[in-house]
């Protein structure tokens, strides 16, 4: 198994999705790896960020791209990271279409622990990425830390 250079972690700015960017943070430390952040903007995250917008005056890509370099500032000092934003209905699929463009050796995402209703309501996003990548990909379960 070759070591990662280019890890793309995704980021829906919860503080569960954060725990994959402590584990990629590591991994990218040890590895001299880039981290590849990625923020899909669909429905649930537009609320969030056009809140963020307003206390900042600036749009919601801009509000996104600000929260994730504060994210890299805080748990991933030292490491090369480029911030991507991806526009796509399907979580999922603007994942694995970022991890293709942006030619990545590794996906880590972490999984928001839905059970029972909510999941098969939802799907587990990590679960369709990790069965369509074309790279290794680590889930880092929900329960890994307290959030």
């Amino acid at each position: 198994m070759a070591v990662p250079t280019r890890i793309l972690v995704p980021i829906d700015l919860s503080a569960r999705s954060l725990l994959g960017l402590d584990y990629a943070a590591t991994l990218a430390k040890v590895a001299d790896a880039e981290l590849l952040l990625f923020c899909n903007i669909n429905l649930p995250e537009r609320v969030a960020l056009e809140e963020f917008g307003k206390t900042e005056d600036t749009d919601i890509e801009q509000a996104a791209r600000q929260q994730l370099e504060h994210s890299a500032a805080d748990r991933a000092p030292g490491t090369s990271v480029t911030v991507l934003i991806g526009f796509d209905d399907s979580p999922a699929h603007g994942i694995l279409t970022s991890a293709t463009e942006h030619e990545v050796d590794l996906i880590v995402v972490a999984s928001h622990g839905r059970s029972g209703m909510t999941r098969w309501l939802l799907g587990s996003v990590a679960e369709k990425i990790a069965r369509s990548a074309d790279v290794p990909v680590v889930i880092v379960p929900a329960r890994s830390r307290e959030t």
